[in-house]
């Protein structure tokens, strides 16, 4: 037996026998038998990375410690209920965290104050002196949304403390579209990414911009949630620091090793939120991409989907992927621990066979190319390709009928004699048919098991 002292100021003895795998990997085909005859086949892989079942125990957790930014926004058009509603989330948030946890918040406008520098939350008296010096956000109210100051303060903060087996995250609210020079504020989002820092955007109110927040928080692999209703504000605010203070393992990345005749072509976030990744670019000779997860959650399955080509071959197996996780988990001491899996398919001549279709798969695949056709509207709408876009209406009003969800595919029908009166769509209407697509529709988690692997 190996036992292990979490590497945290949490303490936590893990005890595991023989844990040759901690983080799990396993996959899935839409298609496990391929037709010898066919001169091309396209293929769905669905990847599934999740703790291994001793990790996820609940008389053995091993979560690490969280080093965390609350990025508020306090500009003008932040009204005195939204705000108000903002630091009573933002109290509630702070008292999910746990001794050993460290706290930055940093109110935002025009310019960037600090609330609460970097402080280690020791106990009960820390997280109430947190929670009065948020008291008085609202008296740096005025200005813009000048978010890219506001990140670079956070992001020094956050690199400050000395501690490296931590979940770095910052978490941004705001209500606005960003002022200043918007690709600033992105390409600063991707250095504070390249520092292992993931970025968590929230956000609320007509103006506030979907899409560019889905790029901000992209590089990091971060969520991007929209707040309907300023009542709403404290539960999402408060998931987001619990799926910070729930991390198992840090640094993880998936790299997919194409075989050679291969073609990729898309990528897709599947789990834990929904996201269109884009078409996959295989760089010079390499044939490989890398995907960065980041931080991992004990108790969160992460999935990702991607679409290939593969050409005709003679009867028999043949490994198309090698997909190669790499992961830390410091409470256990591990470091640049590692999990293969070959994909493979079988080439046949067999028509039963090659008839097999994985329900799961294609479903998952109806759902992550929601995304898709979102950015597919949006790009339609406004080149002004109206033909192209009330295709588009009624593509995703079908996809979501048939994934059983009524009100949004009559939302579509809506949106769609509201495009052909107005001839555009707001801000607001696009908001939240983005947030709908980033939602998966089956609750549970399925999370693999030791014994699925080979």
């Amino acid at each position: 037996m190996r036992c292990y002292k979490g590497a945290c100021n949490r303490q936590t003895l893990v005890c595991e026998d023989t844990m040759a795998e901690e983080i799990l990997l396993d996959y899935e085909l839409d298609r496990p038998n391929v037709s010898v005859s066919q001169s091309e086949t396209d293929l769905k892989i669905l990847l599934r990375v999740n703790a291994s079942n001793a990790l996820r125990a609940t008389e053995t957790p091993a979560t690490l410690n969280t080093n965390m930014a609350l990025v508020l926004d306090v500009s003008s058009s932040m009204k005195t209920r939204e705000l108000d509603a903002l630091k009573e989330a933002a109290r509630h948030a702070v008292q999910g965290l746990s001794p050993g946890d460290y706290i930055t918040v940093v109110a935002f406008q025009s310019v960037a104050y600090d609330i609460v520098t970097p402080t280690l939350i020791v106990d009960e008296s820390t997280i109430v002196d947190v929670m009065k010096k948020i008291d008085v956000i609202d008296q740096f109210q005025g200005g813009g949304t000048d978010m890219e100051y506001a990140l670079e303060k956070a992001a020094g903060h956050l690199s400050v403390v000395p501690e490296h087996d931590q979940v770095k995250k910052i978490v941004i609210f705001t209500d606005g579209m960003v002022t200043g020079i918007p690709e600033n504020c992105l390409k600063t989002a991707r250095e504070i990414s390249e520092r292992g820092i993931v970025i968590d955007a929230l956000g609320f109110g007509t103006e506030f911009d979907y899409k560019f927040m889905q790029r901000l928080v992209s590089y990091s692999n971060g969520v991007t949630e929209l707040v309907e209703r300023p009542e709403e504000i404290s539960l999402v605010l408060e998931r987001r620091v619990q799926s910070a203070t729930s991390a198992v393992a840090t640094n993880v990345r998936l790299e997919l090793h194409f075989t050679p005749q291969i073609r990729a072509n898309r990528g897709y976030r599947y789990s834990p939120e929904i996201a269109y990744l884009g078409k996959m670019r295989l760089p010079g000779d390499t044939r490989s991409i890398s995907i960065p997860i980041g931080s991992l959650e004990k108790d969160k399955e992460y999935a990702y989907l991607i679409t290939v080509a593969i050409p005709s071959r003679p009867a028999g197996k043949v490994r198309v992927v090698k997909a190669d996780l790499y992961y830390d988990v410091p409470a256990l001491g591990v470091k640049g621990g590692s999990s293969t899996q070959s994909v493979i398919v079988n080439y046949t001549d067999d028509p039963q066979a090659v008839a097999q279709i994985s329900g799961a798969v294609e479903r998952a695949f109806d759902e992550v190319e929601i995304g898709r056709l979102v950015e597919e509207l949006d790009a339609s709408m406004k080149k002004n390709e109206h033909q192209n876009a009330a295709m588009l209406f009624d593509i995703l009003a079908e996809r979501y009928r048939e994934l059983g969800d009524t009100d949004m595919s009559e939302h579509y029908d809506s949106l769609k004699s509201k495009y052909a009166r107005d001839g555009q769509l707001s801000q607001e209407e696009m908001n939240y048919t983005r947030h709908k697509s980033t939602q998966k529709r089956e609750s549970g988690v399925q999370l693999v098991d030791a014994s699925s692997l080979i």
